[in-house]
C-alpha cells in the first residue's frame, strides 16, 4: 500500500493529520493535472480543492486496485468532466481577474517546472491537442505507468500506449515547429 492509502487509511480512522498529507503530497500535481482539461488554473484550483473535499467528506472507499494517485486523479478527472458538462452553455467571457489568473499560472509553473528546458516542453505542450496532453503530463510530469493512465483517462491500456505515441508525436512536431531542443536530463 503506498504512503496515500496509508494517510487515507489513518484519515478514516480518525487520524485528521492523514488528509493533510494527502493535500500535501497532491494537491499541486492535481491542480496542474485539471488545468490541462480546464485550461484555467483559477477552475482546475477549485476542482483539486473539491476533489479534497469529497475525499473528506463523502469518504469514497479506496480498493486499492490501482496506486492511491491514480485513484485521486480519477475523481478529479471525473469532477472536471462534471464541471465542463454542467458549464459547457454557459457564455465564457473573459473575467475582470484575467491578469491575475494569468500571473497566478505563471506563479504555480514556475513553482513545478523549474528549469527552462521543462519551461519549453510544457508551453510546447499547450500547443497540442487536450487529450495528447493530458497522457504527456500523467506519464512525464506525473510518473504514472500506462495502466494507472488508463484509470485515471478511463481508456483501456491499448489505447493508452497508442494514445501516448500519437502524442508524443505530436509534441516532436510542435517542439520542432517553435525550433524547441529538449534533452531529458
Amino acid at each position: 500500500m503506498d504512503d496515500g492509502a496509508n494517510s487515507y487509511r489513518r484519515f478514516l480512522n480518525g487520524d485528521h493529520a492523514g488528509i493533510r498529507e494527502i493535500i500535501d503530497t497532491y494537491y499541486d500535481g492535481l491542480v496542474m493535472y485539471l488545468n490541462n482539461y480546464m485550461d484555467n488554473l483559477s477552475d482546475a484550483d477549485d476542482l483539486a480543492e473539491e476533489t479534497m473535499i469529497v475525499l473528506a467528506t463523502r469518504k469514497p472507499h479506496y480498493h486499492g486496485r490501482s496506486s492511491f494517485k491514480t485513484w485521486l486523479y480519477a475523481i478529479g478527472r471525473h469532477l472536471a468532466i462534471d464541471h465542463i458538462r454542467k458549464h459547457a452553455r454557459e457564455v465564457v467571457g473573459i473575467p475582470d481577474t484575467a491578469a491575475q489568473q494569468i500571473a497566478d499560472a505563471e506563479t504555480i509553473e514556475e513553482k513545478c517546472i523549474r528549469d527552462e528546458e521543462h519551461k519549453e516542453l510544457y508551453r510546447a505542450m499547450r500547443n497540442i491537442k487536450q487529450e495528447y496532453r493530458l497522457v504527456l503530463w500523467l506519464k512525464y510530469f506525473e510518473s504514472m505507468s500506462a495502466q494507472e493512465i488508463a484509470v485515471v483517462t478511463g481508456k483501456s491500456t491499448h489505447s493508452v500506449y497508442h494514445l501516448c505515441e500519437r502524442a508524443v508525436e505530436a509534441l516532436r512536431k510542435q517542439m520542432k515547429s517553435e525550433n524547441v531542443i529538449y534533452e531529458k536530463s
